[in-house]
């Protein structure tokens, strides 16, 4: 009897044992810092997880990807339940962080989306941007993350033909992202991060546009003076002795010329 038992409880922790999902030594990256936008208030740009999970259980056709995202008291609760069966459609972004779960998984993908690709395209980046989906209309959506949080996120491989504990692997944690927080707007000091080759070149430009406006009046005083100074009409005769006497040579008494009656 007490072999029996033995036996039993051996078989039991041998069951236990392979529930437990295989361990897959990748972290999940976030793009590198030359990315603009890869953290924002909201999102978070993550690198698809190709090739991570090829050689785990290789005979589960319909096995799924999924993202867990998760907050400092999300980890330690799904590390607690994760050798249990873990019903996706429970782990919604709506009740995440309102309740006790402090995580929830999102971006559901079949697996063979993520297999080695048999051409890669040199400096190609496959980019999972965690947060971007507006309006959240699914379960498991990938809504906008709230915002100025801190979260950390792996990928689960889950088999949705078992009932038994049906996460099969996992990857490792990121380390703590920090989502970005909006500055109030009361707080930004005017002119407080103008530097010193700023301030030269705004001088230099008024000094400028100074010489210039400067040189447009002048230019302008001049035209004016001129027409002032000419005039498109004679000047008024107002002498009497200026004018000369002009005789007609047709009116002048010539010899032998008869003149007109009257003369």
């Amino acid at each position: 009897m007490n072999r029996l038992f033995r036996v039993v409880l051996l078989c039991a922790v041998c069951g236990v044992g392979s529930s437990v999902p295989t361990p897959i030594s990748y972290v999940p990256e976030v793009l590198s810092s030359t990315v603009l936008g890869r953290i924002t208030q909201t999102t978070v740009a993550l690198e698809q997880p190709l090739c991570v999970f090829n050689s785990s259980d290789t005979g589960c056709v319909n096995c799924d990807v999924w993202l867990l995202v998760a907050n400092s008291s999300g980890v330690a609760r799904f590390n607690s339940i994760k050798n249990e069966f873990v019903d996706p459609s429970s782990l919604m972004y709506q009740d995440a962080f309102s309740g006790s779960n402090g995580f929830y998984l999102t971006v559901k993908t079949k697996r063979n989306v993520y297999s080695c690709p048999a051409t890669a395209i040199p400096g190609q980046i496959l980019t999972l941007r965690v947060g971007a989906e507006v309006p959240c209309t699914t379960p498991n959506c990938n809504a906008p993350l709230p915002t100025g949080g801190t979260f950390r996120m792996k990928y689960i491989l889950i088999n949705p033909d078992i009932k038994t504990p049906n996460i099969v692997a996992e990857t490792e944690f990121t380390d703590e992202i920090m989502l970005k927080s909006a500055t109030d707007p009361n707080t930004i000091v005017p002119f407080s991060r103008r530097t010193g080759g700023m301030v030269v070149i705004t001088t230099i430009l008024s000094i400028l546009l100074f010489l210039l406006l400067a040189m447009f009046v002048a230019m302008l005083a001049v035209v004016c003076c001129k027409k002032s100074m000419s005039s498109d009409f004679p000047e008024h005769i107002t002498r009497f002795d200026s004018l000369r006497r002009y005789n007609t040579h047709s009116l002048q008494k010539n010899p032998g010329i008869i003149s007109p009656k009257g003369m």
